[in-house]
């Protein structure tokens, strides 16, 4: 049996559910609230001491990291094969999974300098104090409080926005010789990036995109269209949810004239 640890709106737990809906495969959910700090829990730390999601259990078998648990869960099935044929082509599958390292770190920066900022601002100085402590990672829990308390003035803001500029460049240079990121077949890259850009728009900022590189914009409106990311998103995140994450992005980012060239 597969049974996922995953946040509803967790970028890496949206990845992970579009190459299960992808393959066709039955799995078992076990929600972790985010928000309230479950991944926190001495439960789950048992489970993921870095405090993160998603976890795939299968059967016993306990394995982390989104893109590790994607390569894996296409490895168990024929159905829809996601990794490309060739072993160059798997080789660029690779790096674009290792970039998404990068992507996360700052879609990360994003959401915590915008709408998750907002809702730990309702936190008191105490809460807030125990939540970083609660982190292991002490290097993410300082990027986290410098963005609570800056929020777009952060200079990690600055950073994120100039990656995730580069990354939708880098697609669209791919996508000059193939209609997907790799071949001219969706593939595991394809559902690997997917769930970066849908935090992006959710965020209001999809104009990262949409005003300069037309290919990745076509591309985007494909990726949407499969039944892979309704499946994977509209369970978790409705649409009024994603219409007030997306009126906070616009207020913390639309307005900032130091971002103008990103958008």
């Amino acid at each position: 049996m597969l049974a996922l640890h995953h946040g509803a709106n967790s970028v890496c737990s949206i990845k992970v559910r579009i190459v299960l809906a992808e393959k066709n495969l039955d799995w078992e959910s076990r929600h972790i609230d985010l928000p309230k700090g479950e991944q926190f829990s001495p439960s789950y730390l048992a489970i993921n001491p870095r405090a993160i999601v998603p976890v795939l259990d299968h059967d016993g078998l306990i394995i982390n990291e989104s893109t590790v648990i994607c390569e894996y869960l296409d490895s168990l099935s024929e159905t829809n094969p996601l990794q490309p044929k060739s072993v160059y082509e798997k080789a660029k599958t690779h790096i674009w999974g290792i970039y998404t390292l990068e992507y996360h770190d700052s879609v990360n920066t994003l959401t915590f300098g915008s709408y998750q900022r907002q809702m730990l601002l309702e936190k008191t100085p105490e809460e807030l104090e125990a939540r970083w402590a609660a982190m292991p990672n002490k290097i993410r829990a300082h990027k986290l409080k410098d963005l609570v308390k800056l929020g777009a003035e952060s200079h990690y803001v600055y950073v994120a926005l100039e990656r995730l500029s580069r990354m939708c460049r880098d697609l669209e240079l791919a996508l000059e010789t193939n209609q997907w990121a790799v071949t001219n077949n969706y593939s595991l890259a394809d559902a690997l990036l997917t769930a970066y850009f849908y935090r992006i728009e959710c965020l209001g900022l999809s104009l990262l995109w949409e005003r300069r590189y037309p290919k990745t914009t076509s591309w985007y409106s494909r990726v949407k269209a499969r039944e892979s990311f309704s499946t994977a998103t509209a369970p978790w995140l409705d649409e009024e949810a994603v219409r007030k994450i997306s009126k906070v992005g616009k207020e913390t980012f639309l307005d900032h004239s130091k971002f103008i060239d990103f958008l």
